[in-house]
């Protein structure tokens, strides 16, 4: 499996959209994916399904009105973040890794005008073949390290017929990494800080440096303690207490709110410097996680959150302003200042109370 997408790959990708391509059909236009297939779409597309979480969410960014199907159920405290066009949909599964395959009877139901799926594999393979029987298009779409967020925004909107609001979030997305990557890149080696990811109910899962899923520990400037295995995509490798410890890490990240509330109390943890300076966070996931599971266009503002975390004397950033501004332009909804805090905390308050 072809892991990475180079920048040369993507910038030919780019210019055979740009192209006016020949024999294609009245009303239709033609456009080519991340795996240089060629695909023939309605010129007006307005039903479209994205068998994968990370290419799902960034369609619903730029477009919600044109999903036909969600890859798992919204929680109710995330819809008042996501637009109405999505709240109803049928949930359709997708591609995410231990066996999630689509339900097809609801995708047929569903009539994508389009498909979009991510990386070819053998099981994709037999997906494309379903769908050719039911003339669908389908198109492969990668999203993996956040560098080329902008570039794949840009081919995102134009595959989706949407390229002047994929623009302004390309735009947002070149800007973020403009303006935090060059300051990480200042942090000598001895000041960086080492951080563990802690996944599962016992934060006893992880993921390791060059991996896609702790991408963001590496974009931030801190040194992920654990190894890790790159070629793993799925990850969630399973490591024990005593590797912690020795590890010694700085900074621990939490994804699960019920291992965050054990965590402070626990005489198993309690020896970890994390733990003992209570330099422990809990990962953002309103209404999509910020780091991971899935990494998805949300990892800009998580990439914001956790520079300013890792090193607030060298990213003075008000998460708040920040949070306004990255929800009004992805998701296009006005939050509160009460919602900035309830989303930057939400699943702490029982610990600090």
């Amino acid at each position: 499996m072809k892991k990475r997408w180079s920048r040369i790959d993507g910038c030919a990708v780019l210019l055979l959209f740009v192209g006016v391509l020949s024999a294609i059909p009245a009303g239709a236009r033609e456009a080519v994916d991340m795996a240089g297939r060629r695909i023939t779409l309605p010129e007006s597309l307005q039903r479209v399904y994205v068998a994968s979480p990370p290419e799902n969410h960034l369609a619903c960014a730029i477009d919600p009105s044109l999903m036909v199907g969600l890859n798992f159920p919204l929680k109710e405290r995330d819809r008042k973040f996501l637009s109405p066009d999505l709240w109803h949909l049928p949930v359709i599964g997708g591609f995410f890794g231990l066996g999630h395959t689509p339900n097809l009877e609801v995708l047929l139901k569903a009539r994508p005008q389009l498909v979009i799926c991510w990386q070819k594999t053998a099981i994709d393979t037999q997906f494309d073949a379903f769908l050719r029987r039911f003339d669908i298009p389908i198109a492969y779409f990668t999203l993996e390290r956040l560098q080329d967020y902008p570039q794949n925004i840009r081919v995102m909107g134009r595959l989706l017929g949407r390229s002047q609001r994929s623009e302004k979030l390309a735009v947002y997305a070149e800007q973020t990494l403009q303006e935090i990557l060059p300051k990480v890149e200042a942090i000598p080696e001895a000041q960086r800080v080492r951080v563990y990811y802690a996944e599962g109910a016992d934060g006893l899962s992880t993921d390791g440096r060059g991996t896609w899923h702790a991408e963001l520990i590496d974009l931030a400037g801190g040194i992920n303690v654990h190894p890790g295995d790159e070629a793993d995509l799925y990850g969630m490798e399973k490591i024990s207490l005593e590797q912690v410890l020795l590890y010694r890490p700085e900074v621990m990240l939490v994804q699960e709110p019920s291992f965050y509330q054990r965590v402070f109390t626990s005489p198993q943890w309690r020896h970890v410097p994390a733990v003992k300076n209570r330099r422990v966070y809990l990962i953002p996931r309103v209404p999509f996680n910020w780091f991971d599971r899935p990494p998805s266009f949300m990892r800009l503002l998580g990439l914001k959150w956790l520079a300013h975390t890792l090193y607030p004397q060298r990213f003075d950033i008000n998460m708040q302003k920040e949070m306004r501004e990255f929800y009004r332009l992805f998701m296009q909804v006005e939050i509160s200042p009460q919602d900035t805090r309830n989303i930057l905390h939400d699943g702490e308050e029982q610990v600090h109370e």
